[in-house]
């Protein structure tokens, strides 16, 4: 028990060391200004925003202190305070005091890392964990319901500061080991399906099709089914619930139907079961079946027990619309409507042999015996006769399982379960491990042997001991720099969300991880990888906020356009975005504007772009005057960072400063209420600001948040271009009017929309086009904003004052190639606030 309680009392009395300061008095010229420009605004029993600085000592000891010296120290470097009303230091003065308040936070930032490091104690969250337990164990399962939720610090979840552990997370951690440990230990043999349908089988088995719509919507030609609509979600096509979790193969023939020379999007998805009801499942694919033959879609998947898939079209018309279009007449064979032709589905699985490679991983090879069989073993009695004719009698009949399960046995339960176990170890801590780690886990095993607990049921104990212990779900980090097992952990889970594989392990082991040729190699591997999508998914989900997408639902009234098809398309556009711009090294500049983007045909009718064919996205050039172009500009973008009803230029302006620019405003003081656009449309959001910045101590942010948010007023709660606002009240419409790309929709015409500002520095814009151009004109702030919020992400640590000359270090160095965001993640990787604790 040792090992365990070592570092859980060394967890429980963990606290932080600041060094002291060698003096708390504020240095000469900090002093001299303060008193001369700043003392009588900040002093007194209501100073402003409550910063009483003829109290302030320079005591960086206080983190709270410290903190406050890093904002008076940024507040006078940008030249926002004094305020531009008051009497201004002069050059000389402002330089001398910003220079001596850099030098003494740097180096007390400096001194700190020194002896803590800069990364404190830290877990995996929640992703981590998951990952961790699949691609350890070899499984796949989902533990969001069973994990925890984590805390959020500098916008992500995986930094130290918010990954506390409590009691709860550890009667989670033992829940999550049980659940990957039944998925991976395999006690009977995987009962097989085998599904095949042709279109025509289909049709003839599933009454509702049968009876309701073949014939009329549905058109039987050979062995293929006609479908001409949106067909109703309790008459679908899908396969059978699947009997067991794992991998299966998936095959679907379809062909589109009266389309010219475009295909027809399919949605492949996956429902929990075939009971549910008016739900789209969970999207796995876009298929285009081809117009001019049968194409072919071939997927492996990994389903859960009782998982069916369903396949649909995305965009053909519902019933009710075919019907108008026909006025009575009969759906025949002149019908010209759009339809796709259903040839053929395939679902075999589980493929997996058996017994898997997950049993393996905690078994080896040892055989497999019905756990009555080894009950008679153990009580010295004869086997239980077997009629191998009668399945209800044969234990390996699958339905037979629970009664009598599989189980492994072995004739050397103690040096079997010491030989798993040190081969097993090493991979679960993700370095060697110590002899006192080892030896406690092998009194663990064997201590349950000795009780009576059967072999594997006392290998299973031990197992789950490690998998919820602090070795597992805690990195292993030293102050100083780190050794090659830490930096192999912590590449892994910056680029896969998950323990460093065999060909990283084996750099650790011969010490080369801290080469920089070996580094550059390793990540331009790791990025090759599939399971650098975890990246992608992971580090665009909180850096852009991509997670946030589903939390408005737009308003069914004001957006009648909006769909699941063009929903499911908004994130892929911005996730193949990153990707694209990731691999080819692409400029970090386009993130605020480029000439492409990845586009399917909803999209593309979304942004009134012609050309693009079939619900695949793919790269298209964007035509002038798009308006498009970089993610600002991303539906997915406009759409999270509006209510689903309203659009406000306060929250994306905000987001703008803090995601793309890096120069995130200060909270809003105390008391303030909050602007809320008139729905009525009575005011204008411009008009309410103006009022509200009236405050002068809500100007000052203001004036750097505003600019922004007005910057993309031209589009609305879905990414839609607009030159003037919804209504929901016709009363004050000025018009019945259709939407932009959208003519067969129609929407109450309000005041037009209010564009263009003027930036803090007085350059002025009229509309998003302009405002990216002046954005561009800094580009290595722009980079500079990227590189920190992928060393945040890649460490698990704020930036603190010390690293900020890293940061700039980092963009400086892929000045040269253009600051591309595949270098930047290289200079991370390569910088010593990677390869240091």
């Amino acid at each position: 028990m040792k090992p365990v309680l070592t570092l859980l009392t060394a967890l429980l009395s963990f606290s932080g060391v600041f060094p002291a300061p060698a003096s708390a008095q504020v240095p000469g010229e900090v002093a001299a200004l303060v008193k001369k420009h700043c003392v009588d605004c900040h002093s007194g029993d209501k100073p402003e925003a409550g910063l009483n600085l003829a109290a302030l000592k320079f005591d960086t000891a206080e983190p709270r202190v410290f903190a406050t010296w890093v904002r008076i120290h940024d507040q006078l470097a940008s030249g926002e305070m004094p305020p531009a009303d008051a009497e201004q230091p002069s050059p000389d003065e402002r330089r001398m005091a910003v220079g001596t308040l850099h030098k003494n936070l740097h180096a007390a930032s400096l001194a700190r890392q020194k002896t803590e490091g800069r990364v404190a104690l830290r877990r995996m969250n929640r992703t981590q964990h998951e990952n961790t337990l699949n691609d350890l164990l070899g499984v796949s399962i989902k533990l969001g319901d069973v994990l925890p939720d984590d805390g959020s610090v500098a916008g992500f979840d995986n930094v130290s500061e918010g990954l506390d552990v409590s009691s709860t997370h550890l009667v989670r951690y033992l829940q999550a080991a049980d659940l990957a440990l039944d998925a991976a230990i395999a006690t009977h043999p995987a009962n097989k399906l085998a599904y095949r349908r042709t279109g025509k089988e289909v049709a003839e088995k599933h009454d509702g099709i049968r009876t309701q719509l073949l014939g009329k919507y549905m058109r039987l030609d050979g062995e293929r089914l006609n479908v001409h609509i949106d067909i109703p979600w309790h008459m679908p096509i899908q396969s059978p619930e699947v009997p067991m979790k794992g991998r299966y193969r998936l095959k679907v023939v379809a062909q589109a139907l009266n389309t010219g020379d475009r295909p027809v999007p399919l949605n492949v998805s996956v429902l929990n079961s075939i009971h549910e009801r008016g739900t789209a499942g969970r999207t796995l694919a876009t298929f285009d079946a081809p117009p001019d033959r049968p194409g072919v879609f071939e997927l492996e998947v990994v389903l859960g027990k009782l998982n069916a898939i369903r396949i649909n079209a995305w965009q053909l018309p519902h019933e009710s619309a075919v019907r108008d279009q026909l006025k009575g007449k009969p759906l025949d064979e002149t019908y010209t409507g759009p339809g796709f032709a259903f040839e053929l589905m395939e679902l075999e699985g589980p493929l997996d042999e058996f017994p898997p490679p997950s049993h393996k991983r905690l078994f080896g090879d040892l055989p497999l015996k019905p756990a009555s069989v080894v009950k008679a073993e153990r009580a010295g009695l004869p086997p239980p006769e077997i009629d191998w004719n009668r399945p209800n009698e044969n234990p390996y009949n699958p339905n037979n399982w629970q009664s009598d399960p599989l189980i492994p046995v072995s004739t050397d339960p103690q040096a079997d379960g010491q030989r798993l176990l040190r081969d097993f170890l090493p991979r679960a801590m993700r370095r060697p491990v110590d002899d006192a780690t080892l030896a406690y886990y092998i009194a663990f095993f064997q201590e349950r042997l000795d009780k009576g607990d059967e072999f594997h049921k006392s290998l299973r104990s031990t197992y789950k001991a490690i998998l919820s212990s602090p070795h597992f779900f805690y990195f292993r980090e030293q102050p100083g720099p780190l050794d090659d097992y830490a930096i192999a952990s912590r590449l892994s889970y910056f680029l896969w969300s998950s323990l460093p594989d065999d060909e990283l392990t084996a750099f650790a082991a011969r010490g080369e991880l801290r080469k920089p040729a070996v580094l550059r190699a390793q990540v331009d591997r790791m990025l090759g990888d599939k399971r650098s999508q975890r990246f992608v998914e992971n580090f665009t989900g909180q850096w852009l906020e991509l997670r946030k997408i589903n939390a408005t639902t737009p308003d069914g009234n004001l957006y009648r356009e909006f769909d699941g098809f063009l929903f499911w398309s908004m994130p892929q556009e911005t996730k193949l975005f990153f990707s694209e711009m990731l691999q080819h090294d692409r400029s970090v500049a386009e993130f605020v504007h480029s000439d492409w983007t990845m586009l399917n045909s909803r999209l593309a009718k979304h942004y009134g772009i012609d050309g693009v064919h079939g619900g695949e996205l793919r790269r298209v050039s964007l035509p002038p005057n798009a308006h498009r172009g970089g993610v600002l500009t991303h539906a997915s973008i406009l759409k999270l960072t509006a209510n689903g009803t309203t659009t406000s230029p306060i929250l994306r302006g905000k987001w703008v400063l803090e995601k793309i620019i890096g120069t995130p405003p200060s909270p809003p003081p105390p008391n303030v209420g909050a602007i809320e656009p008139d729905i009525r449309g009575a005011t204008t959001i411009r008009q309410q600001l103006e009022k509200h910045k009236a405050l002068a101590e809500c100007a000052s942010c203001h004036k750097h948040i505003d600019p922004p948010g007005f910057a993309l007023e031209s589009f609305d709660v879905i990414g839609g271009w607009r030159e003037f606002y919804r209504l929901s009240d016709h009363k004050l419409a000025k018009g019945h009017v259709p939407v932009p790309n959208y003519p067969e929709h129609q929407v109450w015409r309000g005041l037009d929309v209010e564009i263009g500002g003027t930036t803090p520095q007085g350059r002025e814009f009229k509309n998003i086009d302009d405002y990216k151009v002046l954005l561009l004109e800094d580009k290595e702030q722009l980079a500079r904003n990227l590189a920190r919020q992928l060393l945040v992400f890649a460490t698990g640590a704020d930036v603190q004052f010390a690293d900020r000359e890293v940061v700039q270090s980092i963009a400086a160095r892929t000045r040269e190639r253009n600051y591309g965001l595949r270098s930047l993640v290289h200079e991370v990787v390569q910088s010593p606030a990677f390869l240091n604790k």
